[in-house]
């Protein structure tokens, strides 16, 4: 006979996910995640699979929720500057946020486990070429526009506001204070303006 599942698995996730997003993969025990989660250790090995796979797909839904909300405008046909301020705007809300100290999740991960585990930085650095080509395209077509210097290639460009952003997340999960970083991105629309 098969038991039936007493918990909502999306609700559970939810909750591993910012368990992990504070803590960190190293920091959380199953019996973390037991407590916090309010699901017992069966369960949650039944549903998700080892610690691991719960840490996978947590980021997963972390990636979900916040990174595909904070990037659709930048998916839009023909995205620009408008859409690039817009996208600064979404993180610095999500930055100036209570869960904002936690730093980004999908940064947080690549300095806590892809140095040590070959899997997870490969499907790190899709995520990031992806961002970084989304990245490239709308500064290309920002360009295409005249509303951004051309006298730098977009790709350039592009890598200069992936490696802010990324920089700024983990300087601000390090402690460094949302105000002293804010202004980076005045700074990014000042050298698109030449």
């Amino acid at each position: 006979m098969t038991r039936t599942r007493e918990f909502d698995p999306d609700a559970a996730l939810d909750k591993a996910m910012h368990l992990f997003w504070e803590r960190g993969f190293a920091h959380t025990s199953m019996a973390d995640l037991v407590r916090h989660t309010g699901v017992s250790r069966y369960g949650l090995y039944g549903t998700f699979g080892n610690k691991d796979e719960i840490y996978r797909r947590a980021l997963m839904r972390y990636i979900e929720l916040m990174k595909d909300e904070m990037q659709k405008d930048l998916r839009r046909p023909g995205a620009g500057r408008a859409e690039l301020e817009t996208y600064f705007r979404h993180i610095t809300g999500v930055v100036t946020s209570d869960e904002g100290r936690k730093g980004c999740m999908v940064c947080n991960t690549a300095a806590e486990l892809a140095p040590h585990d070959p899997e997870m930085a490969a499907h790190l650095k899709v995520l990031q070429e992806n961002l970084r080509a989304m990245l490239e395209d709308v500064i290309a077509n920002g360009q295409k526009a005249g509303d951004i210097r051309t006298d730098i290639a977009a790709r350039d460009l592009a890598m200069l506001l992936f490696a802010m952003e990324q920089g700024m997340a983990a300087l601000h999960r390090g402690g460094t204070p949302v105000e002293a970083l804010l202004p980076c991105f005045d700074t990014f629309l000042k050298i698109m303006d030449g």
